[in-house]
Parts: structure tokens; sequence; C-alpha cells
């Protein structure tokens, strides 16, 4: 079952939902805002899963200036809002509408954060221009919303993952 607004504000009031950050609640969920920095992978690397290397990125500090994101190009980001919750909520991420049309996605494949009812963390999006236009990315836009659901019963047990408690944007870690 989706969290409704009302049920937002209820579990925010009541310490179920703990949001550090810009806090606007929509109908369906939590307003998801672009945080400063933006990692822009370096070309010509290879990334092998079975052989690891690490990851070489340029950091851009959106502060200074907003950040052009050309078709076909790929960058880290983050949010924002850092975020925690009871564990019989799962919270998941959906991308802004408007930048969809634009051909731009904010999140390519987990669409669960399962790592947030375990620790209040920041999201890394994975934003990729899939369309023609050039787009513009602003600190502090907002790129789309938390969506929080109900579990039957609450998680048992604790997760420990390479990326608990991240504060910012973070590369992949094999």
């Amino acid at each position: 079952m989706f969290l409704s607004n009302k049920t937002i504000s209820r579990y925010i009031h009541e310490g179920k939902i703990i949001v550090q950050g810009n806090l606007h609640i929509e109908t369906k969920g939590i307003t998801v805002n672009l945080g400063d920095e933006l990692l822009i992978p370096k070309k010509g690397q290879l990334f092998d899963t079975r052989n690891p290397k690490e990851l070489k990125y340029d950091k851009y500090d959106l502060s200074k200036e907003p950040y052009i994101l050309k078709p076909n190009d790929f960058v880290l980001g983050s949010t924002q809002q850092s975020i925690r919750t009871d564990k019989d909520i799962i919270t998941m991420l959906d991308g802004r509408s408007t930048y969809a049309r634009a051909g731009m996605t904010i999140h390519l494949t987990a669409l669960v954060l399962d790592g947030v009812p375990f620790n209040s963390e920041i999201s890394v999006l994975e934003i990729k221009n899939l369309g023609k236009f050039d787009i513009v990315l602003h600190p502090g836009e907002r790129i789309g919303t938390y969506l929080f659901a109900k579990l039957s019963e609450p998680i048992v047990g604790d997760k420990i993952s390479k990326y608990t408690n991240q504060r910012g944007v973070t590369p992949p870690k094999v």
C-alpha cells in the first residue's frame, strides 16, 4: 500500500519517516531536490566487476554554475534530502515527468532504496539524457519524488552495504 500525503505527514510527526533537508510533502510523496555536486565519468574507462578498478570522475559544483546535460550524457548526482524510515516502510524514487518528457531519467534501475530503513541516507541519482535536448541542471531543482509503501510486517535484521550512510555523490563500489 502506497502512503498518501496525510499518512506521510502523520508518520513524519511520529518519527516513522525522518527527512533531513528541504521538506515538501506532495499528494503521494516527498519532493526530491538535486544537490550541489555532480560526478562526471572520465571517458575511456572499463567497468568490470570481476576485475575492479577505481573509476575516475571530474567533480562539478552546481552552486557555482548550472550544468548542461547533453544528449546521451550520464552523470551522478545526489539528493539534498536525507531519508530514514521505520523497518515496515520502503522508499522508492520516482523521476519527475517534466524531465522525462525531455528525455531525462534520474534513477536507472534500483527503484527501491533498500538502505533507507536501516540508515539515514542521501540518495545517489544516475542522471541520463536519453533525449535530443540539452538539459540544464540547477542545484535545488525539483527533480523527483520519494514514494513510500507500507510492508505487511517490519523487516527482520539489519543490512550493511558498501553504501551505508552515504552522505553525497558516491560512485560505484565494487
